[in-house]
């Protein structure tokens, strides 16, 4: 079995070194491996993997979701919003830093993409705050980490992927993140105070705003605001299952752009021609990660990894705290979307028999996928905030040079908030669990 183990991981590794997409390195690496090993007809079988994979009616919510995203993405809600938190942050020692946090938790709360809350608050604020004097470093850093949010809170494209993978509850994963994504986004508010203290230039004083000014404001969170409660509050009052409450997102997303005046049929055709492309690499790549999870039961790898884990007499928390270093690895040099459904298929046989938490242990794997995001050298956030920070007049290495050390103290901050959870386990599980004994 050792070999058989060893083959699945060269072959892995040699796919990604050639460059091949993660969906075909997932499919062939299943072929290879289940004709080099198997003496049974598995390819009979496989023809039912992608039938079975697409009427999984949990994976409906996918694509309303992403296109939620999308229109909202092309909505021009950021601006009014980005500007409204401004000025209820800008009396916080870091001003306008603070509001790339807040921001990030709102805008992630309707979004359900890290790259899309990246992008979308990164547009608004970098503009906004170099015209301001802020310093690269935290400037950059804070948004990076601020988009990270976009996965945790949910709504969440991570939680569906892997929801469908464990076979876990969407609904009892979403309502775990809730805590721990405002855990995490005061742990990051928590680094830009303790930052400024050791560098007050790096955050110049805000133009502070009167009361009025940010009481009138608030009419600018209102549509934002309904539609958190529309997606969300359905939800979480069991009026609506993850995939019900996606749909009134799309329609309440549709009518904020209406308000907006942003809507057209140009518009809508890019929504529309973008949410297909994203849903049919998740879903190809869903599918070939189902068919390596069928070859690697097929063969009986998770047993033996199993009874050889058994064999250690690892605690619980020793396994996770193992497994966590494993990502943390693999979060350096793999897409974080990847990352996730290449291992799954190997650990969660293996977590079963130990009697982890599925739950608890996805919001720890949504925050790891979160640090991979912002891990050189293949962070995807990373990557977009370079594109967006680089322009004329911009010197290319010191952008990136800001970046890479600006996302230092906020990788330290997603640490300590994996060691909370594993003290206190209720910060991820006591609202789900409250919800269902309810």
């Amino acid at each position: 079995m050792l070999t058989v183990a060893l083959v699945l991981v060269a072959v892995l590794l040699a796919a990604f070194a050639t460059g091949m997409y993660v969906s075909m390195t997932l499919g062939w690496t299943a072929l290879v491996v289940g004709w080099l090993f198997s003496e049974r007809p598995f390819m009979d079988i496989l023809s039912n993997v992608p039938w079975n994979v697409m009427t999984n009616a949990t994976l409906v919510a996918l694509p309303l979701f992403i296109l939620m995203g999308e229109i909202l993405l092309r909505s021009g809600v950021t601006e009014g919003m980005y500007e409204t938190l401004s000025k209820w942050t800008n009396r916080l020692p870091g001003g306008l830093l603070h509001t790339n946090i807040a921001a990030s938790a709102m805008f992630a709360c309707v979004s359900g993409s890290s790259a899309a809350t990246a992008a979308t608050v990164g547009g608004v604020a970098i503009p906004f705050l170099r015209a301001r004097g802020y310093g690269e470093k935290l400037m950059l850093g804070s948004i990076a980490a601020g988009g990270t949010l976009g996965i945790l809170i949910p709504p969440s494209i991570v939680m569906i992927v892997y929801g469908v993978l464990a076979e876990e509850s969407i609904g009892r994963l979403y309502m775990a993140g809730i805590v721990p994504g405002l855990v995490l986004a005061f742990a990051f508010m928590a680094v830009i105070l303790l930052l400024v203290r050791s560098d007050a230039a790096a955050a110049p004083a805000a133009i502070s705003a009167t009361w009025r000014e940010r009481l009138v404001g608030l009419g600018k969170l209102l549509p934002i605001g309904a539609l958190i409660l529309l997606v969300l509050g359905t939800i979480y009052a069991g009026v609506a299952t993850a995939t019900e409450a996606a749909a009134f997102g799309v329609v309440g997303a549709i009518a904020i752009t209406a308000l907006n005046r942003r809507l057209s049929m140009a518009m809508l055709r890019d929504t529309f021609l973008a949410t297909a492309n994203t849903t049919a690499m998740i879903m190809l790549i869903l599918i070939c990660a189902f068919f390596l999870q069928f070859v690697v039961s097929f063969l009986g790898i998770p047993t033996a990894l199993s009874s050889w884990v058994a064999s250690l007499n690892l605690s619980k928390l020793e396994l996770v705290a193992a497994i966590c270093l494993i990502y943390i690895v693999l979060g350096m040099f793999m897409e974080s979307l990847s990352m996730v459904v290449i291992t799954l298929p190997i650990l969660l046989p293996m977590l079963k028999t130990m009697g982890i938490d599925l739950v608890w242990f996805g919001i720890i794997v949504v925050i790891l996928v979160e640090m991979a995001l912002i891990t050189p050298p293949v962070g995807m956030n990373l990557f977009i905030l370079q594109s967006i920070a680089e322009g004329p007049g911009v010197d290319r290495r010191k952008v990136i040079a800001a970046l890479y050390g600006g996302i230092v103290p906020f990788l330290a901050a997603m640490v300590a908030v994996v060691v909370l959870l594993f003290i206190f386990p209720d910060l991820a599980l006591w609202l789900p669990r409250t919800a269902r004994g309810s």
